[in-house]
């Protein structure tokens, strides 16, 4: 159909807190319409055996999404800020 659903995203890190943002493009030459209720992907979910070592948003990581509120842009640029 040329829909690509969340292709650049890794998974969600244990200590992640904040809104998950679906990654939709179309890459199709025309148009292509979505519905409410529509399944278009999925998602799972691994329960883990103990705590994570390093949880997302501590410091040690350098997340850069934590706590985000709605699609939030690639924070990749930190990366790279001096």
């Amino acid at each position: 159909l040329g829909l690509l659903i969340h292709t650049t995203a890794g998974f969600v890190d244990a200590g992640f807190e904040g809104h998950i943002t679906l990654e939709l493009s179309n890459v199709a030459t025309l148009p292509i319409t979505l519905y409410p209720g529509m399944k278009v992907g999925q998602i799972s979910f691994i329960r883990m055996d103990g705590p994570a070592e390093h949880p997302y948003g501590t410091g040690a990581l350098g997340s850069k999404y934590s706590g985000q509120v709605g699609p939030t842009p690639s924070q990749y640029w930190k990366n790279f800020d001096a």
